[in-house]
């Protein structure tokens, strides 16, 4: 029998891990290193967002929380301005179209 995967793996930690800018991000499976609100945030507003143009805004200001009404997408210009100087903003990076392909029909 082969090694123990998942969550029959004692070292399982819930298939997420928190990055070292403090945000979830998912560590198994086709949607690996996703950010774990962005994906919440894209299926409460029913698309995905264009992250040249938009980001998810933690209402509370808590990167470990991404319940979806802690959750905001707002206009890239305007959540620059809100989070001005302040130095918790993280930087996007490009998005894997390929992974995120997999489970759509």
């Amino acid at each position: 029998m082969g090694a123990m995967q998942g969550h029959l793996n004692p070292n399982w930690k819930g298939g997420v891990y928190v990055n070292d800018e403090g945000y979830l991000r998912i560590s198994a499976g086709p949607l690996r290193d996703e950010y774990v609100h962005i994906l919440v945030a894209e299926a409460k507003i029913g698309r995905e967002i264009d992250p040249l143009k938009e980001e998810v805004h933690h209402v509370d200001g808590d990167r470990l929380n991404p319940h979806w009404n802690n959750l905001e997408v707002r206009p890239l210009e305007l959540h620059r301005a809100f989070l001005n100087g302040q130095p918790w903003i993280h930087k996007r990076r490009p998005r894997r179209q390929a992974g995120r392909q997999a489970g759509k029909k």
